[in-house]
């Protein structure tokens, strides 16, 4: 059987006690001796550390009966926790303190984040995307040893059950951009879903939602319960695949399998306020003549779709540009 590891939640339990065994033993002797309170104090810690200074002044019976009971609860208490905190140190727990900080103040600030519930292996390689993307992640998954990989890789997570509304409001819900439910079971995938949007409907309507599901009807339950999206793995991977061998030319252009293509194209949805664009038109702003860049289509803010796109289209801030290139000029964009 291994060692008990101490937790960082028992540190301010224990420095608790030493207050409290101090403080009970200062008011003991301004009581019983009627001392200063400089003297009681010094007394009380002379007493618990056991540095055997004597005396301050003369004890009375009853001060010393209440000395002897002093020792006993505060040396034993004191060698307890120093021995606790010792441990702590030397199992590498003050930079898991440290972490759990961190993390704290991550989730208390992070917001337009994506939460990514369950980190699975179809929640890992999101969440690995996600960073590629950079796009702000917060993980919740029932592990705690997964917990703790996240934390190390520096980014905000919680431990709990994702169908807890305390958990997901700890993950910063009323404050997220998207909401990805992937875990392994499609009841605790549509029980998530349906925690997130009631805690979201009023405080974060604009949330959006994607749901897994392993079995094809339960997408159906997933989108009445409240997500804006639902996908079934299997059946998006045999599209995919599919799709690779009957159009494995334009699956290679679009980036969605382009090891060892020659040539790569990548498609990005961007918005005129993230380009500067906002409140010029297309061809003002330069977008339609680059060599290097092709857009596609633009998104107003009300959902229409402009299709093709309309050189003379005024940018609003609400407005998303879809455009497709070479991965490196999206990125000099």
């Amino acid at each position: 059987m291994s060692a008990r590891q101490p937790s960082a939640a028992a540190l301010p339990a224990l420095v608790g006690g030493v207050a409290a065994i101090l403080a009970v033993g200062t008011f003991g002797y301004v009581l019983i001796e009627g001392w200063s309170w400089m003297d009681a104090f010094y007394m009380t810690v002379i007493t618990v550390a056991t540095v055997g200074f004597g005396e301050t002044n003369p004890l009375s019976p009853t001060g010393r009966w209440f000395t002897v009971g002093l020792i006993f609860a505060g040396v034993g208490w004191l060698g307890y926790s120093f021995a606790e905190v010792t441990a702590f140190l030397a199992a590498g727990g003050w930079q898991a303190f440290a972490s759990h900080r961190r993390n704290q103040k991550m989730l208390a600030t992070i917001t337009g984040h994506t939460i990514v519930c369950g980190a699975g292996r179809l929640g890992s390689a999101l969440i690995d995307e996600l960073q590629r993307q950079k796009v702000s992640v917060a993980v919740v998954d029932r592990d705690e040893a997964v917990v703790e990989h996240f934390l190390r890789r520096g980014l905000a997570a919680v431990h709990g059950d994702a169908g807890d509304d305390h958990v997901l409001l700890q993950a910063g819900v009323v404050r997220a951009h998207a909401l990805v439910a992937a875990l392994d079971d499609d009841a605790n995938n549509v029980f998530t879903v349906l925690t997130a949007r009631g805690l979201c409907r009023s405080s974060n309507p604009g949330l959006v939602i994607h749901g897994r599901a392993d079995d094809p009807d339960s997408m159906r339950k997933l989108v009445r319960a409240g997500a804006n999206h639902a996908f079934c793995p299997a059946h998006d991977v045999g599209h995919r695949v599919a799709h690779q061998i009957v159009h494995p030319t334009i699956t290679e252009l679009v980036g969605l399998h382009s090891r060892g293509a020659t040539v790569e194209l990548g498609i990005e949805e961007l918005s005129g306020g993230r380009l500067g664009t906002v409140g010029v038109s297309l061809s003002e702003a330069g977008l339609l003549d680059r060599s290097d860049l092709v857009v596609l289509a633009v998104k107003r803010s009300d959902g229409t779709l402009v299709f093709p796109p309309d050189p003379k289209h005024v940018l609003g801030a609400g407005d998303r540009i879809v455009v497709v290139g070479r991965p490196e000029s999206l990125d000099r964009l």
